[in-house]
């Protein structure tokens, strides 16, 4: 064997490295060579097996996450794209929502009121949440046959309604609703967008047709609402100001009863002209009086002439305490009454104003004030627009690539981090 060779080539080299007899013995300077072992043929190393033959699941350990996370989604992405996805045809129509506003100013210009026609856009928005709304979905089945258009035999098994997987109730047939049914506004111009789809296209043209004239419904009914409530506000406020109008009335016959007075400002504007009176007769018997003093101041006739002047003197100071001074006074019975007057002429003024404004709610219940115009039509679709299949797959495709990296990275990461 190669052990013993080397064994008896080391032994020949000591015997020749041997220190002659009477010397002294020197240290031995020993070299130690590496030689390869060579095996002799047809004999195999002990240290070496049988070469592993390669395990079946291999394959499937190396590409079984992409098979997993891409081939089997865009597979399955090609089978319902190609051979099970219905063609859904798509209807469209857009609309407008518009108010009447009348233009008035004085009363006369209130009798020969104009309209001129704006944009609603508390309307729009409400109407297009109607178009959305389950009320909306079930009298579409009523009127329009919504669920037999859901049913078509065209439809796949995934969208039609009620599928193989969805149970039949009122909220899987919202769900398939709003899947058929979306509408879209325009905020700057205000236009509504209605986009109907369909397995059919006579179907989608149809459906589309009754959810604008089911809008217009509901758009009379808010007519309606808004109507009956101006009308039935205009009422409340013409009873509040009759009220307003019959206590005052009451008030002040209770103010006429109390203080004994039926108009303190016509009874003190006579009382002011007596005085007057009085005043210029005293004047003249006093002028009258000075006379006669003057030619006869014996006269027997400056008695009665005193006399009458002393009277007009005291009925004038009486006639002064009726009106100013006292508690009994004109003029303190005056400002209550004046009061209650101007009072009474607010509520009177009020009364019409209401009474003016209910005739106006009246006339125009019996008007439409808003108003749902077509601007065009639903069309017929003569192509099916839906799915796009192509764009389908291929969305699919770079998805499932996505999640492939994104599952690969984070596998490699965790591996290397309990290396």
């Amino acid at each position: 064997m190669s052990h013993s060779v080397t064994d008896r080539e080391s032994v020949s080299r000591g015997a020749e490295d041997a220190p002659e007899p009477g010397m002294a013995a020197l240290p031995a300077m020993r070299r130690i060579e590496l030689i390869p072992i060579v095996p002799e043929p047809g004999i195999a190393p002990p240290d070496e097996g049988p070469s592993p033959s390669p395990r079946p699941d291999s394959v499937w350990r190396r590409y079984g996450l992409f098979l997993g996370l891409v081939a089997l989604p865009v597979v399955l992405a090609i089978l319902y794209f190609g051979l099970i996805a219905a063609d859904i045809f798509i209807s469209e129509a857009k609309f407008l929502v518009r108010s009447s506003v009348r233009n008035g100013g004085s009363n006369l210009s209130m009798m020969l009121q104009s309209e001129s026609m704006s944009r609603a856009a508390d309307e729009t928005y409400a109407v297009a949440e109607y178009m959305l709304s389950r009320d909306a979905a079930a009298a579409l089945a009523k009127t329009a046959g919504l669920r037999e258009i859901m049913d078509r035999s065209e439809a796949d098994l995934f969208s039609r309604y009620p599928g193989f997987l969805d149970k039949q109730n009122e909220e899987q047939f919202y769900r398939a609703y709003r899947r058929m049914v979306d509408v879209t506004t325009d905020g700057s111009s205000g236009i509504s967008t209605l986009v109907v789809r369909a397995y059919r296209p006579e179907d989608a043209t149809a459906l589309a047709n009754a959810l604008l004239k089911t809008a217009e419904t509901f758009v009379n009914r808010l007519n309606v609402r808004s109507n009956a409530d101006a009308v039935k506000f205009s009422e409340t406020m013409v009873k509040e100001a009759q009220a307003r109008l019959l206590d005052v009335e009451t008030r002040l016959a209770d103010y006429r009863n109390t203080q004994l007075v039926v108009d303190p400002e016509k009874e003190s504007s006579q009382s002011l002209a007596m005085l007057g009176k009085m005043a210029t007769e005293i004047a003249r018997l006093e002028a009258t009086l000075s006379q006669q003093m003057a030619m006869a101041p014996e006269s027997p006739a400056n008695a009665p002439l005193r006399e009458r002047i002393a009277a007009y003197r005291a009925e004038m100071q009486k006639q002064q305490k009726n009106v100013v001074g006292g508690a009994n006074s004109i003029a303190s019975k005056l400002q209550g009454y004046e009061l209650l007057v101007v009072e009474r002429e607010l509520a009177a003024k009020a009364l019409a104003a209401t009474s003016a404004a209910l005739e106006n709610a009246r006339q125009e219940a019996q008007s439409q004030r808003i108003y749902l115009q077509t601007i065009t039509d639903p069309n017929l679709p003569d192509q099916a627009l839906q799915p796009k299949r192509l764009l389908g797959i291929i969305v699919v495709a770079f998805l499932a690539l996505c999640i492939y990296w994104i599952v690969r990275s984070l596998i490699i990461n965790t591996l290397e981090h309990q290396a």
